[in-house]
C-alpha cells in the first residue's frame, strides 16, 4: 500500500506535469530561460491574448515552475526550475528514438 508520504509527491510531480502538459506553456518556459520576461511580452511572441498569456503564467507559478518579481509597475516572470525543460527534452528524444525504432529507420 502506498504511503502517505509517496502519495502526496505523486500528486505534486502530477500537478507539475499537468502544468507542463500545454504547448503554449512549454513554450513560455522556454522563453523564460532565456531571460525574464512580462505579460505583455510574452503574449506577444507566443502570438496570444494577453489575458490568455497570464493565465498559462498563473498555472505555471502555481505549480512552482515560474515566480515574478516586480518593479514599479513592471512584472516580469522568470524560470525557476529550469530542469523541466531538461526532463522535456529527454523525453522528447526518447519517444522520437522509439518512433524510428517501430518505424524500422
Amino acid at each position: 500500500m502506498i504511503r502517505e508520504e509517496e502519495l502526496m509527491r505523486a500528486e505534486r510531480q502530477a500537478h507539475m506535469f499537468k502544468a507542463l502538459s500545454h504547448p503554449i506553456r512549454i513554450f513560455i518556459l522556454e522563453k523564460l530561460k532565456e531571460k525574464p520576461w512580462c505579460v505583455c511580452e510574452l503574449a506577444a511572441e507566443a502570438g496570444i491574448p494577453k489575458s490568455a498569456a497570464s493565465k498559462h503564467l498563473s498555472q505555471l507559478k502555481e505549480a512552482g515552475l515560474v515566480d515574478d518579481s516586480k518593479t514599479g509597475t513592471r512584472v516580469e516572470y522568470f524560470l525557476t526550475a529550469p530542469c523541466v525543460l531538461e526532463l522535456a527534452a529527454c523525453a522528447e528524444a526518447a519517444v522520437l528514438a522509439n518512433r524510428k525504432k517501430q518505424l524500422g529507420l
